[in-house]
């Protein structure tokens, strides 16, 4: 059973358990109880646990204080189990400890992740941060002379026995809102791994959120892989005291703390596949070689560094903060690219030279220094142009491409809008008739971001420039004309339409509102046709919609959206596509889908996590005569709320309206902390008939 089923308890029972799990939160947090037959379902765990023990998905498993697995007992967690800390400090810090010869066998899914976070968020509704619970930490017996007892509790001590060893399997699991001080230079992280063996399994794991490290190892050989870590306030992911095991697939997105990656003690671990892209960081790089003796080998990375400091891609720093003393001899470095927007040093630190020689030597290694000359684009662009790679472009106000014109970007390139409104809002828009031709690469994708962050060094924010618009030739009836300016109107002459290509963009900090119900998205299209290759777009930070498609043909592939002020995939008017692994992150925002219009889109590979929203839900079914055909999706409602992860709302917001003969789900999941219906709103009796009858669907 998945806890966002509803469960049926008596009403004393229901507020008993409730009553009991709101202790620990703010005087202000009550819990969320949307009826005495809907209650959150608590169970919960405190001191050791000595015998196995299964945690099952029909409940919240609450820690309360110090929870110990010991004496060779192996706590089992259930697919779809979420288990909540809560709120204390010093003593009263709620985290999780396996202890060596004990295991964790916690083996979630893609459709079914395992979560551990906050009572405040799982049982009280508040929003997400850092620091509302400790966090988990294993003990193992795969030591060595450098590994000290638990910092912060040092009645934990890793053994050296046994470099195989196994505590356990983490596959899907999500760790979040976590992370306390216990005193100066003891923090419980998100995860914590103390000595343990390459016997253990660690795979896909989310760390988000966490008010120290995201993950941090000490010693040990456990090797871990498709690790996604965000929003930490010290490091990303530390290694320190010998770890000696192999990281591949490492997916860093810095907005706050320090390094992405810090290494310390004498330490040579491997990373195979690595993507950091540091938006925000306050001192030491994307990758630290922390005081003596620090080597690592790294390959099919990326560094994107969009941070204008004094720290580089690559950082060092020795213990007398002079000498060169990284470990050279067991430092590697193959097909790897740093770059980004900043225009400091690459390499920074006591071993800057040592460090860039090594890297120069290295095969296929590519540093791409960001532009330190500017050129502007203003009014039309009537004939051919081509953005180079090196120099940082400027938008100033309306940009058009038009008369035919093909505006070509080169890979690597950033362009930067000014700030601005109204009139004075930059944007740039590529007429029915010209093409944009940007072909970025994983390696060097192209950027699209503000002057503030590219040129004046301020944080990124939503609203900072306008974004980009695509009109085609691609329109039916229902597509009116652009709606912030209406001397772009679509043609409908040719279905297959080609605008150009899109791959590998970024978009950054973007949308801007014209007037009311007239804004500028991240990425527009209006009436694009389906000869236009739109690939790997990243939307981040947007103040109106991520992506929104008016009409159309267009197909979108690898969609990546997260930080959006209103919806974050938006359809319209009979837009006809397809879009494939569309992922969208919610921590703001409205809808994570919205379609209006007469609109019939096929989605085939969507993951949408809700962490926070407005309203709207998951999949907004707005208005009348919407339909969809939805497979091998998951929609992940951690948002207690009245909107489920699938809702609709008809025009005169009684009626079902929405077009049930054009709809269609096939192996798609619901799930996730909320305890609202799954689907809810004025179609929901039709909406859940059709799920409840697809294919391979779960809730």
């Amino acid at each position: 059973m998945n806890i966002k089923k509803k469960i049926l308890l008596s009403s004393v029972a229901a507020l008993a358990a409730l009553s009991f799990t709101a202790c620990g939160g703010s005087d202000s947090s009550t819990p969320i109880i949307a009826t005495p037959s809907t209650p959150v379902v608590t169970s919960t765990l405190s001191g050791d646990i000595t015998s196995d023990m299964t945690l099952t998905s029909d409940k919240v498993w609450v820690l309360d204080g110090l929870v110990v697995v010991k004496n060779g007992a192996t706590l089992t967690v259930e697919p779809g189990t979420t288990v909540a800390g809560l709120d204390g400090t010093g003593s009263a810090t709620s985290y999780l400890v396996i202890d060596k010869g004990s295991k964790i066998m916690a083996e979630g899914t893609q459709a079914e992740p395992i979560i551990f976070t906050s009572t405040k968020v799982a049982v009280d509704g508040e929003a997400a941060a850092v620091g509302q619970w400790g966090g988990v930490t294993i003990i193992g017996n795969a030591g060595n002379a450098q590994v000290e007892p638990y910092e912060v509790d040092p009645t934990f001590v890793a053994g050296d026995t046994d470099l195989a060893d196994n505590s356990g399997v983490l596959k899907y699991v999500e760790i979040l809102n976590s992370g306390i001080t216990m005193a100066q230079d003891k923090e419980i992280n998100g995860l914590s791994l103390v000595g343990v063996g390459s016997g253990t399994t660690i795979e896909n794991i989310t760390v988000d959120n966490s008010d120290d490290d995201g993950i941090e190892l000490w010693g040990g050989t456990v090797n871990l892989t498709n690790i996604t870590i965000t929003r930490c306030t010290d490091d990303h992911f530390d290694i320190d005291d010998g770890y000696a095991g192999t990281v591949t697939n490492l997916n860093i997105t810095q907005t706050s703390g320090n390094a992405a990656i810090e290494m310390s003690g004498t330490t040579h671990a491997t990373f195979d596949g690595f993507t950091i892209v540091q938006n925000t960081s306050a001192k030491e790089g994307g990758i630290y070689f922390k005081k003596d003796g620090i080597g690592g080998h790294f390959k099919n990375g990326v560094i994107i560094d969009n941070v204008a400091d004094s720290f580089g891609a690559i950082h060092s720093l020795s213990a007398d903060e002079a000498s060169d003393t990284a470990d050279i001899a067991n430092t590697s470095f193959e097909n790897v690219t740093v770059g980004g927007t900043s225009t400091g040093a690459r390499f920074t630190g006591t071993s800057d030279a040592a460090l860039e020689t090594k890297f120069k030597a290295g095969n296929t290694n590519t540093i791409a220094q960001a532009p330190t000359v500017s050129s502007t684009l203003s009014g039309d662009i009537t004939s051919n142009k081509t953005l180079t790679a090196d120099t940082l472009w400027i938008i100033d106000g309306l940009v058009t491409v038009n008369n035919n014109a093909t505006l070509t970007i080169e890979p690597g390139t950033t362009i930067a809008g000014l700030d601005g409104n109204g009139a004075a809002t930059s944007y740039l828009v590529i007429d029915k008739g010209s093409k944009i031709e940007a072909p970025g690469t994983a390696a060097n994708p192209i950027t699209f971001t503000s002057t503030k962050v590219a040129v004046e060094g301020e944080a990124p924010a939503v609203g900072q420039w306008g974004g980009v618009t695509i009109i085609g030739n691609a329109g039916n009836a229902q597509v009116e004309p652009y709606e912030v300016n209406p001397i772009f109107v679509a043609g409908d002459t040719d279905l297959t339409d080609n605008s150009g290509t899109l791959t590998y963009i970024r978009i950054l900090n973007s949308g801007i509102t014209m007037e009311q119900d007239k804004e500028i998205n991240g990425l527009s299209f209006v009436g694009v046709g389906s000869g236009t290759t739109v690939d790997n777009i990243t939307i981040d930070n947007s103040d109106d919609d991520g992506i929104e498609l008016w009409g159309g043909t267009v197909d979108l592939s690898n969609i990546y959206i997260t930080r959006c002020t209103d919806d974050h995939f938006d359809i319209d008017d009979g837009y006809a596509g397809t879009v494939t692994n569309l992922n969208i992150t919610q921590t703001s925002g409205n809808a994570a889908i919205e379609m209006s219009g007469t609109t019939h889109a096929t989605f085939d590979g969507f993951t949408i996590v809700q962490n926070a929203s407005a309203k709207e839900g998951g999949i907004y079914f707005k208005k009348d005569n919407i339909g969809g055909f939805f497979s091998n999706g998951t929609i992940t409602d951690n948002v207690d709320d009245a909107y489920g992860a699938i809702h609709s709302l008809s025009a005169d917001e009684a009626s079902d309206t929405v077009d049930g003969g054009n709809i269609t789900f096939t192996n798609v999941t619901i799930n996730g902390t909320s305890t609202d219906d799954g689907i809810t709103g004025t179609s929901d009796a039709t909406l859940s008939g059709i799920f409840d009858g697809g294919a391979g669907n779960a809730r």
